[in-house]
């Protein structure tokens, strides 16, 4: 008798990232699981699209899903919630029923205008630049020190952060691309898909988004909420076997 497959598992990166940076749940999975941990168009080694949009992208997730031998689970970290969440709302006959988020941006009503006048912000003062001089701005050494600093909240793995963000963090096509995913992150919000049974997982001490909004979001009857003590937005990082474990507690 031939072995059976394993169930596959999807998880899409945050921004400015890659695929290494969903490997350290991945690894505390494969016994259970095929994971799958592809670059998004523009970032790491995937090839740029057309227009950077959300839109754009969850077509490029169908594509990917579609070439695919069977129905995946599908998760995703950060942006990547965004975009997998929005992916489950349009086309949820092409996976499971489970859906998990790992550390998904949840907006307040006031925030989502905030937003958009922060990224205002952002573009005003990158765009003046030239395209290369923007490029090495945004991929800089000094840049993911500050957002590895900010958004880690457990400080003593902040070094082990930082060295994640060094050797993967800031691998893009162009700024061009990565401003259009900074839109999309600062700008878009995370849905709960209907007819899903989703899982959050959460940083206790994120600072995207505050607990008592991501309970709330996430409060409906088909959601299971998981609230990461002592971890931040970068519980991927932080505290991988903590997110694995409710994963694989999840989906079996």
């Amino acid at each position: 008798m031939s072995k059976k497959s394993k169930p596959i598992l999807v998880l899409i990166h945050g921004l400015r990232g890659s695929h290494h940076g969903m490997r350290h749940i991945a690894e505390r999975l494969v016994d259970k699981f095929e994971v799958l941990t592809p670059d998004i168009p523009g970032s790491g080694d995937g090839p740029a699209m057309e227009k950077h949009n959300l839109e754009n992208h969850i077509e490029w997730l169908r594509g990917y899903i579609m070439d695919l031998p069977e129905k995946p689970y599908l998760g995703g970290h950060s942006m990547g919630s965004v975009i997998v969440s929005h992916y489950a709302s349009k086309y949820p006959d092409t996976i499971k029923r489970k859906v998990v988020l790992i550390s998904p941006v949840f907006r307040e009503r006031g925030t989502k205008a905030a937003g958009r006048v922060f990224y205002g912000g952002v573009k005003a003062a990158l765009m003046p630049l030239p395209p290369a001089t923007r490029h090495k701005v945004l991929a800089s050494r000094k840049l993911s020190w500050v957002l590895s600093h900010f958004l880690t909240y457990d400080k003593s793995k902040q070094a082990f952060v930082d060295e994640e963000h060094y050797k993967y963090s800031g691998k893009f096509t162009s700024a061009k691309t990565l401003m259009s995913d900074i839109k999309i992150s600062i700008t878009r919000d995370t849905v709960i898909p209907a007819n899903k049974n989703v899982l959050v997982v959460f940083g206790r001490e994120d600072r995207l988004t505050k607990c008592k909004v991501a309970r709330k979001r996430a409060g409906g009857e088909n959601t299971e909420y998981c609230e990461v003590e002592d971890g931040g937005h970068l519980i991927n990082y932080e505290r991988p076997e903590v997110v694995a474990r409710k994963i694989r507690e999840f989906l079996k």
